[in-house]
């Protein structure tokens, strides 16, 4: 999506916020914020004073040093956090420009622990038990894989392509996933010998479906695949997935299921995926906010993601987003108005099997 690339830029913090303080079934249901980047240390403990009065307990954001004393603050709210880690902390490669700085074929264990071991340290100094680590983000896409060909070719690569050594492309993205799962397993090892966090789940980062643009890409249950044939579920708890649905009101809900069911989570079965962005614009800045049509949406699509939590394929959902910059219109913001829309109260309820 296009405002992850204003979180690039800024070093904005992503953020998975549940409303309510339930969360039937241990299911996550929150929503992303990417606004803090933006904020003064008194607007962050505002924003922070304020989800906890609504009930958040659980925020997804980005762990930096810069993120560190957001996070702690946020826990000592009561409300914890899913933080992404980014396999190029303390990468000494030669930088690129946005998130796909650090190509995935030239991260190495070393550098990551160098870099993400003193933060772990410090949060648990604090006494932080973190909700979940996600390792990056969309890394199936250019914007985030410096890997994949910036247009390249303009396909969508599967599974038999990365396996194919005849492929450049496929090739050059197979080398950089197999950097990622080594990076994955420093990730687990360093979790697994923490004080606190020995028991967070470890989740892929959030897999993109198809953008639609000429860069090229990877197939996201394709990508799956991939990293479950060289050893990935042994390594992690859940697979990161992103879905934006289609926005038509007259789509059934066993239409919706189908294609969730042959797009994203038919590979959601040995490991549930972890749905980390999920959402619908609405362009209409109306105060009060004029949201039914979300509303309808939302209730449609929810009545999917029901289907796949009854099968134990879906672990969270976390809507994007909660808010924008400040003094800024953000079409996908939820909290509007100094208030949560009908849309957002139901989209962070909690969800039934």
């Amino acid at each position: 999506m296009q405002k992850v690339w204003i979180i690039a830029i800024a070093c904005v913090l992503f953020g998975a916020l549940p409303i309510h303080t339930t969360q039937a079934n241990n299911v996550v249901v929150g929503a992303n914020i990417w606004n803090e980047g933006f904020l003064s240390k008194t607007a962050q403990d505002a924003e922070l004073k304020q989800m906890a009065e609504s009930g958040v307990k659980t925020i997804r954001t980005s762990l930096f040093p810069n993120t560190t004393d957001f996070i702690i603050q946020a826990f000592q709210h009561g409300i914890g956090s899913v933080v992404i880690v980014y396999p190029f902390l303390s990468s000494k490669a030669k930088p690129r420009a946005g998130w796909a700085q650090v190509r995935l074929s030239e991260c190495n264990p070393e550098e990551f622990t160098e870099g993400f071991k003193p933060l772990l340290v410090k949060l648990e100094a604090a006494g932080v038990r973190l909700t979940a680590l996600e390792l990056g983000n969309e890394i199936n896409t250019s914007g985030f894989n410096g890997d994949l060909d910036d247009p390249g070719s303009g396909r969508e690569l599967l599974l038999s392509h990365l396996n194919n050594p005849n492929d450049s492309e496929g090739r050059a993205v197979a080398s950089g996933y197999r950097a990622y799962l080594k990076i994955m397993a420093t990730l687990k090892d360093l979790r697994d010998h923490s004080k606190l966090n020995q028991h967070t789940p470890i989740i892929t980062g959030g897999l993109a479906q198809r953008l639609g643009t000429k860069q090229v890409e990877v197939n996201l249950r394709d990508t799956i695949k991939f990293f479950r044939q060289n050893g990935m579920d042994k390594l992690v708890d859940g697979y990161g997935v992103h879905v934006y649905p289609a926005a038509d009101l007259n789509r059934p809900v066993s239409a919706r299921i189908s294609s969730l069911e042959e797009n994203v989570f038919s590979e959601c079965k040995s490991k549930p995926c972890w749905l980390t962005e999920w959402g619908f614009g609405n362009s209409d800045q109306s105060c009060p906010p004029v949201d039914g049509t979300r509303v309808k949406l939302i209730q449609s699509v929810r009545s999917a993601f029901e289907h796949f939590v009854s099968l134990g394929r879906l672990a969270a959902i976390i809507y994007y987003d909660w808010t924008g910059m400040p003094d800024k219109p953000d079409s996908w913001a939820i909290f509007r108005c100094g208030a949560l829309t009908d849309a957002g109260n139901l989209a962070l309820s909690p969800i039934r099997d």
